[in-house]
């Protein structure tokens, strides 16, 4: 069993039968995979009859488009809001904003591997996904640039591209792989330092 798995929250009763439905096959197709996990198993673990099932979702293939689409929705959401209340300067934004990712995932350990497999499942889901964040930090990056705090010489893309690999290899080694599931201050700190001296702002003329 992994260490995710022994992070499993029950299924609260008093969501909404689409949300717990959602809830429970998130936690399935990360424990079992999408090929694993049936109609049967989300409906029992949701505790909802299946017949209910296709009153919310028409297929397995649609709720895990769903799942896929949830997550990444939560994770902009968290991301936005910690950047809202980070302190001024694009290091400050960065830490926020990979705190909240870090955070999520620990809550959440099955979520990068849910992503993972949609690639296989549905590729111009798992494109759908990652071009959507990407594009959000790309705008981020793009305001550093004006501000001067990042070096406008970089394509915002890449550098959007960049945070989103460190963010998923960082997060999968210490929030998924590693007992207690957090990624440590130390190891964000090493982040931020790698950043920092790989995207300085300009020097001042």
């Amino acid at each position: 069993m992994t260490v995710a798995a022994n992070r499993r929250a029950a299924v609260s009763p008093d969501l909404p039968p689409a949300q717990r439905l959602l809830r429970a096959a998130e936690e399935l197709f990360g424990e079992s995979s999408y090929r694993r996990t049936t109609v049967a198993g989300i409906c029992a673990r949701a505790g909802i009859a299946t017949g209910s099932f296709y009153a919310h979702f028409g297929s397995k293939a649609e709720i895990f488009a769903a799942v896929v689409r949830q997550i990444n929705a939560d994770l902009r959401l968290a991301m936005k809001t910690a950047i809202e209340q980070a302190g001024d300067g694009q290091r400050e934004r960065e830490r926020a904003s990979f705190r909240a990712f870090f955070d999520m995932l620990s809550q959440r350990p099955w979520m990068d591997r849910i992503v993972r497999e949609s690639e296989f499942v549905d590729p111009g889901l798992f494109r759908e996904y990652y071009e959507t964040l990407a594009r959000g930090y790309a705008r981020g990056v793009r305001r550093a640039q004006l501000a001067r705090e990042v070096d406008a010489r970089y394509d915002p893309e890449v550098v959007a591209y960049i945070y989103t690999g460190v963010g998923n290899f960082i997060g999968m080694r210490w929030a998924d792989w590693t007992a207690g599931g957090q990624v440590p201050d130390d190891v964000l700190d090493d982040l931020l330092e790698v950043l920092g001296r790989g995207l300085p702002p300009p020097a001042t003329p």
